[in-house]
């Protein structure tokens, strides 16, 4: 092995050896129990983020751990389209290169564009995706646009509209003027914005000098006017319901009306009603019959039947020609600052107008009834569990989902109309001829549906359901979604409705939630922010293996993530560690070992690593079993780099010349390479072609699992016992200033004769590890020379004074000793002398106070007498 770990060349070209040798690749024909996952699609707009980083690795690593254990794997790939996104970069591209809008060039050819740029995107997204190593079928790879995909989502909006469940309808929609579309709720994002609560008056027509004042926050609206209203109970407005007033700058009538949905206690009480554009304002309306005015068009623009000086002006540009005028004419009483929720475009940020216009809807009471109820039964589980309270507040509450979309880009809507007759014909091919006119004016609906339609139809859609075929026969349901919280409503939700209704199963047994990304100050990471970190950076400076473990060890399911460059580097430093660990153990090896190791004629301390390994594998798998990942890494850095590396191979170096402990060696390094192979595959790949077994590849041996045959109890236990006084002598050592090289007689005495004869026999590992000269144990100190003394339980350590000088450094080291237990004895006194403490705190709490109290008196009384023998 090379000396240094060099991240280039050791990640070099083992993803293709992979992907080529067909390790990744499903067999739907296997009889071993399944395991399978859809990727979370990512855009085609967008270079890899850390949340894709974040999303890919976990289920990476546990599909691995499923690959080694003999499942049926699957982990099937695909590309999102994103409609909107995808349809905004393209139409910026080609106003920048040729100074053209897609109008210009026609939809067929402007879609003829996208294709392009998508082709291109793809393989950039495909490219960035494969350097984290992820075991994905590519040979199955989906995009959520493709022929055979819009088959599938044509095949659903027909089936869906022939039992009555979406249908076409005027109401109040959210509308993005920059993105030109209507969007559903779950694509605004409300944000408290600080503005103006103006107080306008409106004047009595027939009661000249009098006025009803109204507060708004848009003033540009009052334009479409229609009414004005006042709460039924509300003693001020009583008298005045059913008058009429006079709209300012407007100059029209209008009526002031009665509604229990108005709020006495906002503003003055009485609300302007613009029912075009304000969602209250349109279903007041509704019920009283008023007219529906629109004054700003799509563009966010004002239009229609207003005042020709505001024709063209832009919503805010209105609102500031509206107030000088109604300032200078008398008719603001005042304005206020006024703290507000205002909706935004999710995609762009630009100000949402809610907008009156003819959309498709998705019925989803009935749908959401039985997703409701597999998540309720434990059908789907949620990871952590209480994500299932905001699962069931949005499906309880669920309203129906607005699935048009006014683009290009995307599944159009196989919806024809007759121009004759205006018949609507929904059908999965161009009817030809209107089925009730006859006519052959036939268009097909402009509108393209919302991208969550295709991805809620993603886990069956992806498997062949439409034609039955045997990977929907095998790996459906799937058995784990990896997501992010914020997509729980967006996606997770309409996966389980669509795939119970057309997959007639669930489509996840499990759903594992993660956190988002965040800088170590714990704020968002964004490119405006300037705190964003490329994971494709982190992947050529650190490498994959330690951004992977990094996210691993903090990714805690529900919770985000503070990730920074030193945690990152932290981590560097961990596959440095393994890197040089096998370097030792390799060079060691004699080409003479066996996989058959000899327990007879194996030593304690290699006892001692089969044994703590053994433990070590039996929690891994429970913790990865359970998804708690990060629980797992942390198990596995602690067990690598503090017992395997720090004592283990230490120890072995007293004995390399036993062919059995090399047995141990490239026995236990093998199985640790196992252990940390999903987490950090390159790594471990490359070191196990140094020491490779009958299999070609690391990932086709089988994962450890517990063994009875490599339970050591006593001699774990006699090891551990081992290490303690080993660091209690270091410790002495340290404390002292005693030159790390300078070899030193030590004596050690016990009142346990079991344990001196147990430790007698480590004698020359414990030599090793403190630089002792032929340490002995006595029972007595008081005929051997002063020293510095150290105390563990019941052990006491004696390290010789060279002179006087080091005597009464030694006395005020263990006076400050004394008074540190002193100090901890007074404060666990008091604390067990609290009734209400020992009463309410868990038993396990108090009996651990109780051991230390005691540990304590009895260090105590050995310093003491150590004093008092120096003094």
């Amino acid at each position: 092995m090379e000396k240094n770990y060099d991240i280039a060349k050791t990640e070099e070209g083992w993803y293709e050896k992979w992907v080529s040798s067909g390790l990744f690749k499903a067999d739907n024909t296997n009889d071993q129990p399944v395991f399978s996952m859809i990727l979370p699609p990512p855009n085609i707009t967008g270079s890899l983020h850390m949340g894709h980083a974040l999303t890919f690795t976990i289920p990476d690593i546990i599909m691995r751990k499923k690959r080694m254990e003999g499942f049926n794997t699957l982990w099937l790939p695909g590309i999102d389209h994103a409609g909107i996104a995808t349809q905004m970069i393209v139409e910026k591209n080609i106003k920048r290169e040729e100074g053209k809008t897609k109008e210009d060039l026609g939809r067929e050819k402007f879609l003829e564009e996208i294709w392009k740029w998508k082709e291109k995107s793809e393989n950039r997204i495909v490219e960035q995706v494969s350097k984290l190593g992820l075991t994905l079928d590519w040979s199955r790879m989906k995009f959520t646009l493709s022929e055979e995909m819009n088959k599938v989502v044509t095949d659903v909006f027909v089936k869906l509209y022939k039992e009555g469940k979406i249908y076409q309808g005027t109401y109040m929609v959210n509308y993005c003027p920059s993105c030109k579309t209507v969007l559903s709720d779950l694509e605004v994002d409300h944000r408290e914005v600080e503005g103006n609560l103006t107080y306008i008056k409106y004047p009595l027509k027939n009661d000249p000098g009098k006025y009803i004042v109204v507060a708004t926050t848009r003033p540009e609206t009052m334009l479409g006017d229609t009414g004005v209203a006042v709460n039924p109970d509300d003693e001020r407005y009583k008298k005045l319901v059913g008058s009429e007033l006079i709209l300012p700058v407007a100059e029209r009538t209008l009526k002031v009306i009665s509604d229990e949905q108005v709020a006495s206690d906002f503003g003055t009480g009485a609300v302007k009603i613009t029912p075009a554009h304000d969602p209250l304002d349109y279903n007041i309306a509704l019920k009283h019959n008023l007219e529906s005015r629109v004054v700003i068009d799509k563009e966010g623009k004002m239009t229609g039947d207003v005042p020709e000086k505001f024709i063209g002006m832009s919503r805010e540009e209105c609102r500031k020609a509206l107030i000088k005028i109604l300032s200078e004419s008398g008719n603001i009483e005042k304005e206020e600052k006024h703290t507000h929720n205002v909706g935004h475009c999710q995609r762009c940020e630009t100000i949402v107008e809610p907008n009156v216009s003819k959309q498709w809807f998705l019925k989803t009471e009935e749908l959401a009834k039985p997703a409701i109820e597999a998540v309720k039964e434990g059908d789907i589980e949620f990871i952590p569990v209480k994500w299932e309270k905001i699962y069931f507040n949005w499906m309880n509450n669920i309203q129906d989902w607005c699935i048009s979309r006014q683009l290009w880009w995307g599944h159009r809507i196989p919806a024809y109309n007759c121009e004759s007759c205006n018949e609507i014909t929904v059908a999965a091919e161009h009817p030809g001829t209107c089925p009730k006119c006859k006519s052959p004016k036939i268009v097909q609906d402009p509108d393209v549906l919302d991208t969550w339609f295709s991805s809620a139809l993603w886990p069956f859609s992806t498997l062949g359901w439409m034609d039955g075929s045997q990977d929907f026969k095998t790996y459906y349901p799937t058995s784990l979604m990896v997501t992010a919280f914020d997509i729980i409503f967006f996606w997770v939700a309409r996966m389980v409705m669509m795939g119970i209704h057309f997959g007639k199963n669930i489509p996840f047994r499990k759903v594992l939630i993660n956190g988002l990304i965040r800088d170590d100050k714990g704020q968002k990471m964004s490119k405006t922010k300037n705190n964003a970190i490329d994971p494709l950076d982190i992947i050529k400076e650190y490498g994959t293996d330690a951004l992977r473990f990094t996210l691993a060890i903090q990714a805690v399911p529900g919770m985000d993530i503070s990730l920074s460059i030193n945690r990152i580097k932290g981590y560097k430093a961990f596959t440095n560690k393994i890197w040089n660990a096998s370097r030792y153990i390799i060079m060691n090896l004699k080409g003479d070992e066996s996989e058959n190791i000899d327990f007879e004629k194996i030593s304690v301390t290699d006892k001692w690593i089969l044994h703590l390994l053994n433990l070590t594998t039996k929690n891994i798998n429970s913790l990865m079993d359970n998804y708690k990942l990060n629980e797992a890494a942390d198990v596995l850095y602690h067990f690598f780099w503090h017992e395997y590396c720090d004592w283990y191979l230490e120890f072995s170096k007293n004995d390399i010349e036993n062919k059995e402990t090399r047995n141990v060696l490239k026995y236990t390094l093998f199985r640790s390479l196992q252990l940390l192979h999903p987490f950090t595959p390159y790594l471990t790949e490359e070191i196990y072609q140094k020491i490779k077994t009958e299999k070609d590849f690391l990932l086709e041996t089988k994962f450890p699992q517990f063994k009875s045959e490599l339970v050591f109890t006593s001699e774990y236990k006699n090891i551990e016992l081992l290490k303690k006084i080993t660091g209690e002598t270091r410790k002495t050592r340290t404390e002292n200033k005693i030159d790390p090289n300078t070899r030193l007689k030590t004596f050690l005495k016990t009142s346990s004769k079991k344990e001196a004869d147990i430790f007698a026999e480590l004698l020359k590992y414990f030599n090793f590890l403190t630089k002792s000269e032929n340490a002995e144990i006595v029972k007595d100190f008081s005929s051997l020379p002063k020293g510095y003394r150290g105390v563990y339980l019941n052990w006491e350590i004696l390290l010789p004074f060279e002179n006087e000088s080091d005597r009464e450094k030694e006395i005020e080291r263990l006076s400050k000793e004394l008074k540190k237990v002193d100090d901890l004895i007074n404060n666990i006194e008091n604390r067990l002398k609290n009734r209400d403490f020992v009463q309410k705190a868990p038993a396990d709490i108090v009996n651990g106070f109780k051991k230390t109290l005691q540990e304590s008196i009895d260090k105590k009384e050995k310093f003491e007498k150590t004093l008092s023998d120096l003094t």
